[in-house]
């Protein structure tokens, strides 16, 4: 993604068991950290509204955006990716 210009890193994170089911029971992962401006074009942002990719939720941690992989099957790297250029195009303004 970065080769597309947008500012995303690798991360280590911290998944939670059971999407919360089991309190306090924290698993390593790791997660694609991107701008937070990234986060409302990425949820509902009008690539996804159009169904041109799928809304991705993350969560916000240190005014960044974390896509947490663990949850993300391999074979959806590229559909995840697609997402993240669509809402980074669709988070800039317009040219003008």
């Amino acid at each position: 993604m970065c080769s597309a210009g947008i500012d995303a890193r690798p991360v280590p994170a911290q998944a939670t068991a059971g999407g919360g089911a089991a309190p306090g029971v924290a698993l390593p992962s790791a997660a694609v950290s991107l701008p937070q401006s990234l986060a409302g074009p990425l949820r509902d942002g009008d690539p996804v509204r159009r169904g041109v990719v799928p809304a991705v939720i993350g969560r916000t941690e240190g005014g960044r955006v974390l896509l947490d992989l663990r949850s993300v099957r391999p074979d959806d790297d590229e559909t995840l990716a697609a997402a993240v250029v669509e809402a980074a195009g669709d988070a800039r303004p317009p040219a003008g």
